[in-house]
């Protein structure tokens, strides 16, 4: 039996999820509401009302997508020396957004909290006016086709505009707790830091401060904000950091500020929203209460929710969200610990949604799904269906052996949305991603047949999986159930689609030379089997054809709901899919039968 524990201190619940849509929010509001009974609960308001479009050079840059949905208190509440260099009607729709926001949790007695990135690279001109403010260079040197600064932190006017920043910010949102962001990743980064994509870098003049107190300077200014704008505030802190860093930055923390990787003081609340993205709607309710099992080691002030998927461009389903917190709410009525408990609870759950008569069959499926999930991390680490999958836009871009075939009209609706700052490499290496040509450590180069085993078997558990959330489709609530499958089976077809990727890739780089030759004419040799790479050209094709005709299946019946896509085509970016996705994915079925032929010259073909 598990052990039960109590405590009676309350935690606060941070929620976060990058909702625009108000009435959406304001339902996720209401599911929050329950875990008032155990703490205070606090959602976040810092989503922008649209992405940095001005931060993006023009023609693109593939990092600068990362970053073009950072919130920072100076796309709220600019500074008044850096208001002159951020779009006075963008700050607008972001401050109406986040306002709006406030409003719902105050009439539903909510507190709020904020999600940021700090110190975030600001634009170029702010430099050029304030040269003496320019901090370490934080993109991505193999991902960035422009490079970018953040102020430095160790400039007290830098430290002081912060402050007035976060004062304003509490001075219209009074129900600000809790202040969480991210630094050395993705936009923001710290002079000196060893995570420093470019290298460890910053004014010559800051290099010999510890990090120790650069992190504490940093945390100071935030509080010393809140406190102006009358507010004591909880600060956490995540991003990339060396043991060292972390070794020096603990001791020197202020009172209330906390780095989340290295705390016991938080515990984090997943969805598989993230793990899945583009897909949401696939709940793990096993994952869920094994998460809260963290909070056995004692008090923990902070339990954070993350509803949010990558880079603020997804978020769980509303009715997964609901799910997600109503395993928190029952988990912190009566805790209790150990890996039977976990099973114990997860039951009980089952129970609650489908009824007794159903609740094993229920409870049976997410066991299943848990351990395949946990499976495809083990074994399929470097294998990730947000950045094959949409990043790489395997999803809508047509599987040839020839890409370098295609038109520039075929791939017009695919091209701009690759993630590679080489125009040449996006068009004709599908293995790599994000500037790094990744092999994964269990796909062997010299293998007469490189495809990947373990995105088979993955495939498969996960659609027998399916089948057996489907089966409780016709019971009171069963249609969640239903689109729990459909979920579940987009998520196998888009690994599917990694693997025929990945393999195809390969073969071309062992066939270079061959496909190099103009006019190449393969010998009229008798073969009853042909040369056993075109066998295999041709069965990835063909697998991939009839998987993009299942995804598309999918997609028509419902599917459309649980995959993350953009509203309108003006926001489909590098890692947001197209509104139009399944009439992309037809075209990629016709693009491929189009270029079916195209390395069939290059090789003896079979003659039986």
């Amino acid at each position: 039996m598990g052990t039960e524990v109590k405590s009676n201190v309350q935690p606060t619940f941070v929620v976060n999820t990058p909702i625009r849509d108000l009435r959406e929010y304001r339902a996720l509001a209401g599911l929050a509401s329950r875990l008032k009974r155990h703490g205070r609960v606090e959602i976040n308001i810092s989503t922008l009302a649209e992405k940095s479009r001005y931060e993006i050079p023009a023609g693109g840059s593939p990092w600068h997508e990362y970053a073009a949905c950072n919130p920072t208190p100076a796309k709220f509440f600019p500074d008044k020396i850096i208001a002159p260099y951020i779009p006075g009607d963008f700050v607008a729709r972001n401050r109406e957004l986040l306002l709006a926001k406030a409003k719902i949790l105050r009439e539903m007695d909510l507190g709020a909290a904020f999600w940021s990135y700090e110190p975030n690279f600001l634009p170029e001109p702010f430099f050029q006016e304030h040269p003496h403010l320019r901090g370490p260079r934080t993109d991505h040197p193999r991902r960035s086709k422009r490079e970018e600064f953040a102020p430095c932190i160790d400039e007290l006017e830098t430290r002081e505009m912060t402050e007035r920043m976060i004062a304003e910010l509490v001075q219209h949102v009074p129900e600000l707790g809790t202040y969480f962001f991210k630094t050395n990743d993705a936009g923001p980064g710290l002079c000196w830091s060893d995570w420093q994509y470019s290298g460890a870098n910053g004014p010559a003049r800051c290099r010999s401060k510890p990090v120790g107190k650069r992190v504490r300077d940093l945390m100071n200014s935030i509080l010393r904000g809140g406190e102006k704008g009358g507010k004591k505030l909880t600060v956490h802190m995540t991003g990339n950091f060396s043991r060292n860093e972390l070794e020096a930055i603990r001791p020197d923390l202020p009172t209330n500020t906390f780095v989340r990787s290295a705390s016991k003081d938080s515990v984090a609340i997943g969805c598989c929203a993230d793990q899945c993205y583009p897909v949401r709607g696939v709940l793990d309710v096993v994952g869920v209460v094994s998460a809260l099992q963290n909070l056995k080691r004692g008090h923990v002030p902070t339990v954070f929710v993350d509803l949010r998927s990558f880079y603020d461009r997804g978020y769980e389903h509303i009715d997964t969200s609901a799910k997600i917190i109503e395993t928190i709410d029952e988990f912190m009525t009566a805790p209790t610990y150990g890996p039977l408990a976990v099973m114990q609870q997860s039951h009980q759950m089952c129970g609650h949604w489908t009824g007794t008569h159903h609740a094993a069959a229920l409870f049976e499926a997410m066991v299943r799904l848990h351990e395949v999930l946990k499976y495809k991390q083990a074994a399929l680490p470097r294998l990730s269906a947000i950045y094959g999958g949409v990043s790489l836009r395997y999803i809508t871009r047509p599987l040839v052996a020839l890409p370098e075939k295609l038109s520039a009209e075929e791939e017009a609706y695919f091209l701009p949305h690759v993630f590679n700052v080489s125009h040449e490499r996006a068009r004709l290496d599908y293995i790599d991603v994000h500037g790094t040509r990744i092999t994964p450590e269990w796909m062997t180069l010299d293998d007469i047949d490189p495809r990947i085993w373990a995105v088979y078997t993955t495939n498969d558990r996960l659609k027998s999986i399916a089948e057996e959330f489907e089966k409780l489709s016709d019971i009171p609530g069963g249609a969640y159930w239903k689109q729990t499958g459909t979920a579940i089976r987009i998520y196998g077809n888009i690994l599917r689609s990694c693997g025929n990727f990945f393999a195809m890739q390969i073969v071309r780089d062992r066939n270079t030379d061959r496909f190099a030759i103009e006019n190449f004419t393969s010998p009229a040799r008798g073969s009853s089997t042909g040369h056993p790479d075109l066998a295999l050209i041709n069965e990835l094709m063909r697998d991939e054809l009839d998987n993009a005709a299942e995804l598309a299946k999918l997609l028509k019946s419902g599917g459309l709901d649980v995959l993350s896509h953009a509203e309108k085509p003006d926001d489909e970016d590098t890692f947001l899919l197209g509104p139009d996705v399944i009439a992309q994915i037809e075209r990629k079925q016709a693009i491929m039968r189009e270029h079916w032929l195209d390395a069939q010259a290059f090789f003896v073909t079979p003659n039986k």
